[in-house]
């Protein structure tokens, strides 16, 4: 799997940073072939990775989750990483706005090799 991925979503034109992010709680959807070890969540542009979101659980392929959080930070775009069970290197998708964000679907292409975040 290769450790460069492409993020893929249909958002509004308008981001609005300026409101309290409070509803940042997603779905996140495995759809690629292969099981996640961990999820971690960060304000965009961090340079530090919070806790694992997923704690101990593996989400399996065809599996999804619901992931709540509340970091209590002034911002709705978010970055994700994901570590697989396989020793693939982590794939991140950065500026996520969480505030407009319900659902986020992973899939992995084998034609290309490339895996893409999906968001509704």
């Amino acid at each position: 799997m290769k450790s460069t991925s492409y993020l893929a979503f249909a958002l509004s034109c308008c981001i609005g940073t300026s409101a309290l992010a409070s509803g940042l709680d997603f779905t996140l959807d495995n759809e690629t072939g292969y099981d996640i070890h961990a999820v971690y969540i960060d304000a965009n542009s961090s340079n530090v990775w919070t806790d694992d979101v997923m704690g101990t659980d593996i989400l399996e392929d065809g599996s999804a989750v619901d992931i709540s959080f509340s970091e209590g930070q002034d911002t709705c775009i978010w970055d994700l990483k994901v570590d697989w069970t396989e020793d693939y290197p982590s794939t991140v998708w950065t500026n996520l706005n969480l505030c407009d964000i319900s659902k986020v679907t992973l899939k992995y292409n084998r034609d290309t090799d490339v895996t893409t975040a999906f968001t509704e």
